[in-house]
């Protein structure tokens, strides 16, 4: 067999496995942030469940770059750590400090699995890397879009029965292993293995993250914010979140093959356009009257989703030579920004909500729409 027909079969397979790991997290990632609101967390930990996807995924991806593990080597670790704590959730689902961990440890298992897939995807994405990235992602978005909804909807009367969506979620995650198990990485992975981003890169790359350590800041303020507007403030239920997520997720089927072509032509007005949508979340959040104001905004998530999923990744790899240390150090310092952001904003909802009540959660989305917008229009410098 070919080069080009292994290359082909290969990256089958991580669309195979990226489509089934996504459709097992959309059956209650969507929803995480929402029940630790339900079962009454506090701010700092609902900061914590919300930023975690980014924090503790972030982090582990970072300190998986340091290691000399192989890519399936990995995903096999970071997949058995996950069934182990999706089980552990089973037990633990009302209880709010262990649930914050296992949620937690769900995130880290998640961000080593994620980095040993980002290297088989980065190798295997050379020769068409925006349009390559674009397809796998378009699939696995069309594949999550009934499963969001069959989770809002299985959810909807009672939260708690999220509990038997991670026990099967555990056994599908291990099994999905399979999948992998006879993808061949041809880099020298044991020689790649810096600490931190090499100088030459660095400069490269020095005002992308600063940008995106700013805007992270102003992006995750707003996370502990939304499960207690949806359920404070808009009376939402978890079908109407689930919609929220079908909406946005639609947007992202659509868009995601033009914006892999346009992004390959306009990297940088892409980077701009990208951080520029995600100021209309909050916006909508901070003057809507009602839900469908918040459905509309999310209209323009496959904007926002198009580029995450392809723009950032696609920059950073293409100015970097050392594209392993370049990942793992973009992962920490988007993973730090977005827990000192979110933290930020669940701390700061504790001591207003105690003077002003639930009322100041729609100045708070105000302010950090106009935070988001100012930031986002560093990009245009990059």
């Amino acid at each position: 067999m070919s080069n080009s027909e292994n290359d082909k079969k290969a990256i089958s397979k991580l669309s195979i496995y990226n489509l089934i790991n996504s459709m097992i997290s959309s059956s209650y990632s969507p929803f995480l942030a929402f029940i630790g609101a339900t079962i009454g967390l506090p701010g700092y930990l609902l900061g914590i469940v919300s930023t975690s996807g980014t924090f503790f995924t972030n982090i582990s991806q970072y300190l998986s770059s340091l290691t000399k593990k192989n890519p399936k080597s990995l995903i096999l670790y970071g997949n058995i750590l996950k069934s182990i704590s999706l089980a552990a959730l089973f037990f633990v689902t009302t209880q709010g400090p262990l649930y914050t961990i296992f949620v937690s440890l769900i995130m880290i298992s998640s961000g080593i699995t994620g980095f040993g897939l980002s290297l088989y995807l980065e190798l295997y994405s050379r020769v068409s890397r925006s349009v390559t990235l674009s397809r796998i992602y378009f699939y696995s978005s069309l594949g999550s879009l009934p499963v969001i909804a069959l989770g809002g909807l299985y959810l909807e009367y009672n939260t708690l029965l999220v509990k038997y969506l991670f026990i099967l979620s555990a056994f599908v995650t291990l099994i999905s292993t399979l999948i992998v198990t006879g993808i061949d990485y041809k880099e020298d992975y044991t020689s790649k293995n810096s600490v931190w981003i090499n100088k030459e890169d660095f400069n490269k790359l020095k005002k992308f993250f600063l940008f995106n350590f700013l805007y992270m800041i102003t992006w995750s303020f707003a996370w502990p914010l939304f499960p207690l507007a949806q359920i404070f403030v808009f009376h939402m239920n978890t079908f109407q979140v689930a919609i929220i997520n079908i909406i946005s997720t639609s947007s992202t089927i659509l868009l995601q093959r033009f914006f892999g072509y346009f992004i390959s032509r306009h990297i940088k007005l892409s980077l701009y356009i990208g951080r520029l949508t995600n100021t209309f979340f909050a916006l909508a959040y901070a003057i809507s009257p009602n839900i469908n104001g918040i459905y509309l905004a999310n209209v323009l998530g496959g904007v926002s989703n198009s580029i995450n999923n392809v723009g950032y990744f696609s920059y950073l790899v293409d100015n970097s030579k050392d594209k392993r240390s370049a990942i793992g150090t973009y992962s920490v310092i988007m993973g730090l920004s977005a827990l000192l952001g979110g933290e930020i904003g669940g701390i700061t909802y504790d001591i207003l909500q105690q003077k002003y009540g639930y009322h100041i959660l729609r100045d708070m989305f105000l302010y950090t729409a106009i935070a988001r917008g100012t930031v986002a229009s560093l990009f245009l410098l990059l």
